[in-house]
């Protein structure tokens, strides 16, 4: 049974700077941490995949990830963020300790309430 691991979560962080672009010559990322995290969330389907493996679990797992750690940033910088990111953490920990992604689902739709 694989277990996401931290490489995916950076791959998902990444994927979401990189949708975030305002254009390939600018390079610069638009919106906050906590927006960007958002963004990341409303990419997660509404059932997660009934098991582990495969192209679609992986790049939820990934977005997962990426949101999470978006959101810790906006709540190490600003408080009113914690709920995010601690709602994110919930489903990211529910993912790696039942092997069961629609376990997750309940903290990821209480994440999309903060967003």
């Amino acid at each position: 049974m694989r277990r996401p691991t931290t490489a995916v979560a950076a791959v998902g962080l990444l994927l979401a700077l990189t949708a975030c672009q305002s254009g390939a010559a600018s390079g610069k990322v638009q919106g906050t941490d906590a927006e960007l995290a958002c963004a990341a969330v409303s990419r997660l389907p509404e059932r997660m995949p009934g098991a582990y493996g495969g192209q679609d679990f992986d790049i939820v797992v990934a977005r997962l990830g990426g949101a999470e750690e978006l959101a810790r940033a906006a709540a190490l910088a600003d408080a009113k963020f914690q709920p995010l990111a601690d709602a994110l953490r919930e489903a990211q920990q529910l993912l790696n300790v039942t092997s069961d992604p629609p376990q997750a689902e309940p903290a990821i739709k209480k994440a999309r309430t903060y967003c």
